[in-house]
């Protein structure tokens, strides 16, 4: 029953995979999402009576900038939790990362909840 259901999972996916990808490929580049959200509000903006303001810009395809953006936003985020180069110096008892034991820790939690692994019972 599992590999059967676990057949038509994959033939699923594979099928939605499929119809993305040939959607991708006959677009001029622009994602369909991105030419949706144009249109909306090109809409709102003659509903409403906002017009083509100087100030206002549709959206284009994302060019290198989101790079430089993602970049600086996770150093931000390693300097506020001392993460990476931003590590804060402590006395550890233990070689293992800080993020490694948490994550030991939330599994074995988890776990011990659902009564797996270590936690299963014992037939």
């Amino acid at each position: 029953m599992k590999a059967h259901r676990l057949v038509i999972t994959f033939a699923a996916v594979a099928s939605v995979a499929a119809l993305i990808g040939a959607g991708a490929a006959a677009t001029d580049g622009t994602p369909d999402w991105l030419d949706a959200l144009n249109a909306r509000s090109a809409a709102l903006n003659e509903r409403y009576g906002l017009g083509d303001d100087a100030g206002r810009r549709t959206l284009a395809a994302p060019g290198p900038e989101w790079l430089q953006a993602l970049t600086a936003r996770s150093d931000a985020m390693n300097r506020e939790y001392g993460l990476g180069k931003y590590a804060r110096q402590t006395a550890r008892t233990s070689s293992t990362p800080d993020w490694l034991a948490a994550l030991n820790a939330r599994s074995v939690a988890l776990n011990k909840q659902y009564g797996l692994g270590d936690y299963a019972p014992k037939p």
